[in-house]
């Protein structure tokens, strides 16, 4: 994994007409991705920014009305657009490697800024503190039309920065729409590019990880920034539908090689917190496959188990154990 050091190195050399990539996902969204991009394009910054889009073969309009914008805004509006579905994750990729700027920020076509500055207030820290990988912000949730709470960062009264003691006890900071890195998917090398983007976990959960590999730390706000708009299909769990549970079930295996990449550089040995880590990424890869447990959905996983994908026999026992319980009907 490319190091701070390197990003920074990369950012002072970095002649990128724009200094930040916005990426927003979109998929069938033409009654609400206007809301995305006007919080966008209402942004007020002392730099220039570049908004892309990815539209995954939206079938309701979205891309008629993507390129309507981008026809009002071609020097701030690029649009990627898939010639036939490949998901949320795929998608994303995609505009990943439109992002040729030194800063990168997320806002899926669902959601919506509500501060006119959180752009160069995230912006003006990160240049001001080299230190730092990242910075993220809270959100609002909301329900239909009623914004109901604030996300779980503000709930939990957070203002803290994100170190990788808290990545190593599986926190997870907030939503994507917050997120505000330093551009790790222009700098890293390929291969990695195409390990860490091809992993079907949402970037609410990745690329924190990922960004506690490369530096110590980044920062949390929790001040409530965009909105969050809640759906019983969002484009994520649309996305867990779409993967089959080996797919899935290979994914948190290298979730899990990640967490325990930072254990390795802390010259620490894999323990029990790492362990329950483990084991619960396997049956959370079991849960977006199968809806309903039983007894013949477990077997099947057990097939999959005894090919012998896990390295760490520890790991292995406690998952067998588990797994033979839910067989003979006991948990």
């Amino acid at each position: 994994m490319i190091s701070l050091e390197e990003i920074l190195e990369k950012q002072k050399r970095d002649s990128s007409k724009y200094k930040v990539a916005v990426c927003v996902t979109s998929y069938n969204q033409s009654d609400v991705i206007e809301d995305a991009l006007e919080g966008i394009l209402n942004q007020k910054t002392t730099f220039p920014f570049l908004i892309v889009v990815g539209d995954d073969c939206s079938t309701d309009g979205s891309m008629e009305l993507l390129k309507s914008y981008q026809e009002n805004y071609p020097d701030r509006i690029r649009l990627v657009l898939q010639p036939e579905n490949v998901g949320l994750f795929q998608n994303r990729k995609a505009i990943f490697k439109c992002c040729d700027a030194p800063y990168i920020a997320f806002c899926d076509g669902d959601d919506y800024w509500i501060d006119e500055n959180c752009l160069q207030k995230k912006y003006d820290f990160l240049e001001k503190h080299p230190n730092y990988i990242g910075y993220q912000t809270a959100c609002f949730d909301r329900s239909g039309d009623e914004i109901t709470s604030v996300s779980d960062l503000e709930k939990r009264n957070c203002f803290f920065d994100f170190t990788k003691e808290n990545a190593l006890k599986n926190e997870y900071p907030g939503q994507v729409g917050g997120f505000f890195f330093r551009n790790i998917y222009k700098y890293m090398p390929e291969e990695d590019f195409e390990k860490y983007t091809d992993i079907p976990i949402d970037d609410s959960g990745k690329l924190p990880i990922m960004a506690a590999i490369i530096a110590p730390v980044f920062r949390q706000d929790r001040n409530a920034t965009f909105v969050y708009r809640i759906y019983a299909e969002s484009m994520s769990r649309q996305e867990e539908k779409r993967n089959t549970c080996r797919q899935i079930f290979m994914s948190h295996l290298l979730y899990q090689k990640m967490l325990e990449q930072l254990k390795i550089e802390e010259k620490m040995q894999i323990d029990d917190q790492l362990m329950t880590i483990a084991v619960n990424s396997f049956f959370t890869a079991l849960r977006s496959s199968f809806r309903k447990s039983g007894k013949e959905n477990w077997s099947q996983f057990m097939d999959i188990y005894d090919y012998g994908y896990f390295e760490k026999r520890r790991i292995r026992q406690e998952i067998r154990k588990s797994l033979l319980k839910k067989i003979n009907g006991e948990g």
